[in-house]
């Protein structure tokens, strides 16, 4: 897993990540005393010996959206610590349904991929996946304030790309966008599901009203200045 470190109000923060092929779906990881913060995981061996090594006590589990890539991981690591899940209320009233998790846009991916090499990730796929579910354990609406151990996010409903989109603010330096902000690629607002009037009215103003200091933790991509983006 890669680590970054930052310095926010005097605060050491470190930051795990890994990313989920074929389409490198950043997971975050934060750890606070016995417990661990985990946005959009997926499944990674690797994520369990680092809550091993860490003796972590306690996973939360908090969602950036509802698409597959970002939410794949989340019944396989509850499964495996216990971990509890929030997110907004929209994203969880899509992913307690199976049709909610379609993974429709990363078979696609592989198909493709498959097409220029020969691969057979798609095969592969079809064959081993089961429809399934995801029960969320807490929900917000517009906006929200999550404290955990030492960490103090202040949660806001971001739709657009999705309805259920929402950005995480931790100390007023930091925010976990999802796929709200990319630095280099502008927002997807081409699914079915994206409604790019509430983008522009209730996504946008919420990113151009952040500092440009402000560090972005993005659901693709490495992580960046707000200053350093064009995409706002």
């Amino acid at each position: 897993m890669d680590l970054f470190s930052f310095k926010i109000q005097d605060k050491d923060v470190l930051v795990y990540r890994s990313k989920f092929a074929p389409v490198n779906t950043n997971m975050y990881v934060l750890i606070t005393g016995k417990e661990a913060v985990v946005f959009d995981p997926n499944e990674n061996n690797k994520l369990l010996q680092l809550l091993h090594e860490k003796c972590i006590e306690k996973v939360h589990i908090l969602l950036t959206h509802e698409h597959y890539d970002h939410t794949n991981g989340v019944n396989w690591l509850v499964n495996h610590t216990g971990a509890d899940l929030y997110c907004q209320k929209n994203c969880a009233e899509v992913i307690q349904t199976k049709k909610g998790n379609n993974p429709a846009l990363i078979a696609l991916v592989w198909a493709n991929m498959d097409k220029q090499d020969g691969g057979h990730r798609y095969k592969d796929f079809k064959e081993r996946f089961v429809p399934y579910t995801i029960i969320v354990d807490k929900t917000f609406d517009k906006e929200d304030r999550l404290k955990i151990g030492e960490l103090e996010f202040q949660v806001t409903s971001t739709p657009g790309h999705c309805p259920g989109a929402s950005c995480y603010k931790l100390f007023d330096k930091m925010v976990f966008t999802g796929d709200t902000l990319l630095q280099h690629n502008p927002v997807i607002l081409s699914f079915r599901e994206s409604v790019k009037d509430d983008y522009e009215k209730k996504a946008l103003p919420y990113l151009r009203a952040l500092p440009k200091d402000t560090i972005i933790m993005p659901g693709h991509g490495d992580p960046f200045v707000l200053k350093d983006t064009k995409n706002i």
